[in-house]
């Protein structure tokens, strides 16, 4: 195991450490943990001990959960035969809420929880850190440059190895940023060097909820150009998106794909100048307008099979970003049509 890998995993401990302490002192219960990175993906797997109950439970650990996590988290625990848990430096009282809306178990290091276990039913919020929590440095690989790497990976494993030119072309980056790309997720187990330059992505699906959870917070909302409305009461179907640059995104997408969701809010990413689409749907910007724009972050290598559409994978980080549980079940369909397959193989 490298020394990056051993590092992360000592932070876990700690923090895992940390927690488990706190909600002793808050809760008089406790929790075990068992085994750090168990078999079935988790970042640990432990028991929650009440007396002589035992509830097993498999535990994510964020350091800095934000509301676009919690989308992806909701989702990945519903594929766990055990109760999920989120273990946290801290969650805020507007999270802790979210969680509760949600019923996602969790706890920090200070001593905030929910557990929802006939008949035990805990719900702390509102400690805070005795100071302001220092913010992990992240991951060239999941920072906007890098994220745009990843997801060409992603759609297409195979591109691990084309030449780095080639990598750059398809994730529309600069040929730099390819090798330190690569380098982080080399470090972070997700590549391997397979001899006579051949590379193969390891852990596909731990890789794309990474990616899930990155992406609204550090590439999204630099792509973002503008938000409208218009008085078009099926702006969606007077004209094929594609002839003007656009491609379907977010929950237009999802009901594209599913006929199941009905959206509320329309997102529409564009590949070059965005005035021809403007124009053809009689948009005006509004602050608070129900589309949205964004510029693609992809070259054309990465498009989907079905050219009205976004890549599955965006439409479902899209879908999980707005927290909406709707949105969540309508990712979850998504996710079980489109995406799993992939990854089953990995």
């Amino acid at each position: 195991m490298n020394q990056t890998k051993l590092q992360a995993l000592d932070r876990e401990q700690n923090l895992l450490d940390k927690a488990c302490e706190f909600f002793h002192k808050t809760t008089g219960l406790r929790v075990v943990i068992e085994q750090l990175e168990p078999a079935k993906g988790a970042d640990a797997f432990g028991y929650l001990k009440n007396g002589g109950v035992e509830t097993p439970v498999l535990i994510e650990v964020k350091h800095h959960p934000t509301k676009a996590v919690v989308g992806a988290i909701a989702q990945q625990f519903k594929q766990y035969p055990e109760k999920g848990m989120l273990v946290a430096d801290y969650i805020n009282p507007l999270m802790a809420d979210r969680l509760k809306e949600l019923n996602i178990w969790f706890m920090d290091t200070v001593g905030n929880a929910y557990i929802n276990e006939p008949p035990v039913l805990v719900y702390v919020k509102g400690n805070r850190p005795e100071q302001k929590i220092g913010k992990m440095p992240k991951r060239r690989a999941f920072q906007p440059t890098g994220l745009k790497v990843v997801f060409a990976f992603l759609c297409n494993p195979e591109l691990v190895n084309a030449p780095y030119r080639d990598i750059a072309h398809a994730a529309d980056v600069a040929l730099g940023t390819v090798g330190w790309v690569v380098t982080d997720l080399k470090d972070l187990g997700h590549l391997v060097d397979m001899g006579k330059k051949r590379r193969r992505l390891k852990g596909l699906k731990k890789l794309f909820e990474r990616w899930v959870e990155a992406y609204p917070d550090q590439l999204r909302p630099k792509l973002l150009i503008g938000r409208f409305t218009t008085n078009e009461k099926v702006w969606k179907k007077n004209v094929k998106l594609q002839n003007l640059g656009g491609y379907m995104g977010g929950e237009i997408a999802a009901e594209y794909l599913t006929h199941y969701l009905i959206p509320e809010f329309k997102t529409v990413y564009v590949r070059g100048r965005p005035q021809g689409l403007q124009l053809a749907f009689k948009m005006r910007k509004d602050p608070n307008g129900e589309i949205e724009l964004l510029e693609t972050f992809w070259n054309v290598e990465c498009d989907w099979i079905d050219n009205k559409i976004v890549h599955p994978i965006l439409i479902y980080a899209d879908l999980l970003a707005t927290g909406d549980p709707r949105n969540i079940e309508t990712a979850d369909m998504i996710y079980e049509k489109e995406i799993a397959r992939h990854f089953r193989e990995n």
